[in-house]
């Protein structure tokens, strides 16, 4: 056996040097790094794709959006809700019991 046939296979300890999210192949006298699916990079370091990151950051962005609008939409309610109870708000077109009821509604809804 000649001493260039011998090759060590350096996948064997730490991954070959690759990224965790990568597949180390021995190949003679060398190694290679391919990123796994769903990752990007040289395989010495892999990140995670784009579209997934893109997905990711849009759905905190949605979450974010319907907290917000949900909070302001509370906040309108409760706004609404004072100024019933201090007669600022004077609906002309009602008669004074529907005034009562829309009050009995939103206090028992909110």
């Amino acid at each position: 056996m000649n001493i260039n046939e011998i090759d060590i296979d350096e996948c064997q300890t730490n991954n070959g040097g690759c990224d965790v999210n990568s597949d180390c192949t021995n190949t003679i006298g060398s190694f290679t790094c391919v990123c796994n699916e769903g990752y990007s990079g040289d395989g010495i370091t892999c990140n995670l794709a784009s579209a997934e990151k893109n997905q990711s950051e849009q759905a905190i962005g949605i979450g974010v959006g319907v907290t917000v609008g949900l909070l302001a939409l509370i906040l309108l309610v409760l706004l609404v809700l004072f100024f019933i109870r201090r007669n600022v708000i004077v609906f002309f077109f009602l008669k004074k019991t529907q005034v009562h009821f829309l009050f009995f509604i939103f206090y028992f809804l909110f």
